[in-house]
């Protein structure tokens, strides 16, 4: 059982294909049941993740430009845990497809979203958005100059003043179980309803947050490889 009365960890699934995956050596990898064959997020979901309070999916096949899987939102429905979905959403209607779809949060990220102008519109339609900052060197990664090469400060400012009431901020670069900077969610400012850290954190690190004072930390996201380390060397490739 997780315990998450004090945060929430949330796995995060790659999803490419239909089919759960992993990073190893550079390309993506299924991973895969008893029989060889590759998970589906539902069934992975079923297998490993019921018992934590959300799952993050990274939806690679949107996020690669290729088309969102909104059909495989559906098969979440009652899994569980809540359904946060990353599908590389770049304007207001794609996150109304995701929360049609079904998922609980749509996640909205710097490095896709078409303009902030955009990330409005979204927050006008649902209350149900996570505002994703994604970081490389301590740069924000942005799709449009509204975010690219922003501060962590400027870009969490001007989503905080269209209405976005939650945000991750998520370290591309950290290696797993590396430490988390505060600083960088410091500078987010102290008017978020709730903040998130993500990005190369495995579950020790993450159940061992402990945010300075005035940091609103409600949870982490958490690497699937971390989660899988237990089972590793048994049914799961």
């Amino acid at each position: 059982m997780v315990d998450d009365a004090a945060l929430r960890l949330i796995p995060a699934v790659s999803l490419k294909g239909g089919a759960v995956v992993i990073v190893r050596a550079g390309a993506y990898e299924p991973v895969e049941d008893e029989s060889g064959e590759p998970f589906s997020v539902d069934e992975f979901t079923e297998v490993f993740l019921k018992e934590f309070p959300a799952v993050l999916v990274f939806d690679i096949d949107g996020l690669e430009g290729e088309g969102a899987q909104y059909d495989e939102v559906a098969r979440l429905e009652g899994a569980g845990p809540e359904v946060w979905w990353d599908a590389g959403a770049r304007r207001e209607e794609d996150v109304i497809n995701l929360i049609t779809s079904g998922a609980d949060r749509a996640v909205l990220a710097t490095r896709t979203l078409a303009s902030l102008r955009e990330l409005e519109r979204s927050v006008e339609v649902t209350e149900n958005i996570v505002f994703e900052v994604v970081l490389r060197g301590g740069v924000v990664q942005g799709a449009s100059r509204d975010f690219a090469g922003k501060s962590v400060a400027e870009a969490a400012g001007g989503a905080a003043g269209v209405g976005a009431e939650e945000i991750l901020l998520l370290d591309a670069d950290r290696p797993l179980g590396g430490s988390v900077d505060w600083g960088a969610l410091r500078e987010a400012g102290p008017g978020w309803k709730a903040a998130y850290v993500g990005g190369g954190l495995d579950l020790a690190t993450a159940r061992a947050l402990r945010p300075p004072s005035g940091i609103p930390l409600r949870g982490a996201v958490v690497d699937l490889i971390a989660v899988l380390a237990p089972y590793l060397g048994g049914g799961v490739a």
